[in-house]
């Protein structure tokens, strides 16, 4: 599979350790705080399109910055967005893995992997940081940082122009 060469490949260099979001939330240690295990929990459930379940651990209308598209959208708008993208860009959910994971008060910080395979043939594969802000046991806020290059190489569309 690509995300696994992908990981491999990073993993032999000495960069970026990524483990599927499922994995991560099977092992995590129970000492983890409740903002990083909602985080994991958020990325276990998008990979396996369960995208009301992930909409449901959001406050529906915090805001999600996206750089690619250099644009906030509200956190309803992004699931509707990642529900609608199965069967016509990706042939199924994307698949998340995890990295490093960093909370501190509100704040947690989240290196990610996306894999998924496009119907127009080939695979759609990133690297992201993303910051979440909780708020009452919800992910009220998004920043996602991807690495646009590549989300315009695979999408055919310069960054910013959508």
């Amino acid at each position: 599979m690509a995300q696994e060469r992908m990981v491999n490949a990073m993993s032999e260099q000495g960069a970026l350790a990524l483990r599927p979001a499922q994995t991560v939330r099977e092992t995590l240690p129970s000492s983890t705080a409740a903002g990083a295990r909602a985080v994991v929990d958020w990325f276990a459930v998008l990979s396996e399109g369960r995208f009301d379940d992930a909409m449901a651990m959001m406050a529906p209308d915090g805001p999600y910055f996206l750089l690619r598209q250099r644009q906030t959208i509200t956190n309803s708008a992004f699931g509707g967005i990642m529900a609608g993208l199965v069967g016509t860009t990706f042939t199924h959910p994307i698949a998340w893995s995890i990295g490093a994971i960093t909370e501190q008060e509100d704040r947690v910080a989240v290196m990610a992997g996306s894999f998924a395979p496009l119907v127009a043939g080939g695979t759609y594969e990133n690297l992201y940081h993303f910051l979440f802000r909780m708020n009452h046991g919800l992910i009220f806020e998004v920043y996602e940082f991807g690495d646009t290059f590549r989300s315009a190489q695979t999408f055919s569309k310069p960054p910013g122009s959508g």
